[in-house]
């Protein structure tokens, strides 16, 4: 089942205490890349948040945002003071010993470690956060993952359409293929004839036969349009894969445009041409797709 790239999901938790809200959007790239931004109480936990989605993400760049709001007044900072104590204590020592009378101010003992310490209830919440967040995470996960399982069948129902499309022009190529050897026969045997009007020349039909079945040689794309319709089984039978296939479906489509552009060199027919040009274009609106699917 095919996946876009290209999906959003959020989820929230709130109670009396705190405010978790949890965005997650992703977009297109040839590679998986997460973006992360977290509050700060988070920020060590980065590798364990982006763990959870690279389980269940293959491509794209994945932008997840974290609000964290308390709704508790918690100082940011607490003061130690046994520890400044401590310092005060063993500098007064100091002083006294080198008979120093220079005044310990209150501001440079507040500057040594461990006076200044985290408060201890946003550390003793950290963890509980973490788990909080991971399941609002993997939440909006869930809700990324099947908006982009919908814009999948989506693109597939696109896809589909296009490559039942190239199959009916090359159906009709095949049923022009011959007729065009007849008519250039035609105008071969016309123009040589218009030619050596009042000529004694005589053409035998060995050599005009010679120079259809050259002609017919150098312009047979019959080879070209059984790769081309092998390509195009092969994209139906992708399109049904449970695993990410956004990349071989890219490598598909570059071989149908190398066919097509093969066929269209060959082809010495006006109408032939115009229905190969009608392939190219449905091809490459097939790619455009195939850049959204992971």
């Amino acid at each position: 089942m095919l996946k876009s790239m290209t999906g959003f999901g959020i989820a929230e938790y709130k109670d009396d205490e705190r405010t978790v809200r949890v965005e997650l959007r992703s977009i297109n790239n040839r590679y998986l890349k997460v973006d992360l931004r977290l509050p700060d109480v988070l920020q060590s936990f980065e590798s364990e948040i982006e763990r959870s989605i690279r389980e269940k993400i293959n491509r794209g760049t994945v932008l997840l945002n974290v609000n964290y709001q308390s709704l508790r007044q918690e100082s940011e900072y607490v003061l130690n003071s046994e520890r400044l104590k401590e310092y005060y204590q063993l500098l007064s020592g100091i002083k006294k010993e080198i008979g120093s009378r220079e005044r310990i101010s209150v501001n440079s003992l507040i500057q040594l470690p461990g006076v200044l310490q985290k408060g201890k209830n946003r550390e003793e919440h950290a963890d509980a956060l973490l788990s909080l967040c991971v399941s609002l995470v993997d939440e909006a996960l869930k809700k990324m993952l099947e908006m982009r399982a919908v814009e999948g069948r989506h693109l597939g129902k696109d896809i589909e359409r296009r490559k039942e499309l190239i199959l009916s022009i090359l159906d009709k190529i095949e049923t022009r293929a011959p007729d065009v050897v007849k008519e250039y026969s035609k105008r071969l045997q016309g123009r040589l004839a218009s030619l050596l009007t009042g000529i004694a020349i005589e053409l035998t039909d060995s050599n005009l036969c010679r120079e259809i079945a050259i002609f017919a040689e150098r312009c047979d794309i019959t080879e070209e349009i059984s790769r081309l319709k092998s390509h195009l089984y092969q994209l139906q039978e992708a399109m049904h894969s449970d695993e990410p296939i956004g990349r071989k479906l890219d490598f598909i489509v570059q071989e149908m445009f190398r066919e097509t552009n093969t066929m269209c060199a060959k082809a010495n027919d006006s109408v032939m041409l115009k229905d190969l040009v009608d392939i190219k274009t449905e091809i490459e609106k097939i790619r455009e797709q195939i850049f959204n699917i992971e």
